[in-house]
């Protein structure tokens, strides 16, 4: 075997053994990075298609539009005590448990009627684990919080003005006496 072939052999294998681990990742991963809540692609889309159904889209934005269950994936992940991240962990997948439970789907993949049924069973806490009770209303509370603090609702909805008439930034102050 001459050098050539031997080198372009190495190649081949080293380019090979480069590209195998990214073949072996199971489904998407998540647009955020966060440093202690593991959150995979999949629980990225369930938190997103969870917020819609909390605040849709109709004449106004819905919660995707302001990407509301980002806001909430940030919020448990930096702001949250380590129990309480570890409890939304855990209601991710009790939530899913619940929804296939309810309406023989995946929350995902459920229709809008679906989905209000599985709402609907968990607002009136029939058979709810504490994990998904606490998953959802932890979503809940926070698509809400980002939904009323952002530019679009305080701008168009609210029509709240930063500072009421004029502001003057530069003015001399009289000594006190």
């Amino acid at each position: 075997m001459d050098r050539r072939t031997s080198i372009k052999s190495l190649l081949v294998i080293s380019a090979g053994a480069a590209i195998f681990p990214s073949c072996l990742q199971e489904g998407k991963k998540a647009s955020i990075t966060t440093r202690n809540l593991k959150i995979s692609g999949a629980d990225e889309e369930l938190l997103s298609e969870v917020s819609e159904s909390i605040i849709p889209k109709t004449d106004t934005p819905g919660a995707k539009d302001f990407s509301a269950h980002l806001f909430a994936i940030m919020m448990i992940d930096e702001c949250a005590p380590p129990e309480d991240r570890e409890k939304f962990q855990k209601g991710i997948k009790a939530f899913e448990d619940f929804s296939k439970k309810i309406a023989n789907i995946s929350f995902v993949k459920a229709s809008p009627e679906q989905r209000a049924q599985i709402l609907t069973s968990l607002e009136t806490k029939k058979e709810v684990s504490e994990d998904a009770d606490f998953f959802f209303n932890s979503m809940k509370k926070l698509t809400l919080q980002a939904y009323t603090t952002s530019e679009y609702y305080l701008t168009k909805v609210r029509n709240f003005k930063l500072v009421p008439g004029k502001f003057y930034g530069c003015v001399p102050v009289k000594k006190a006496s």
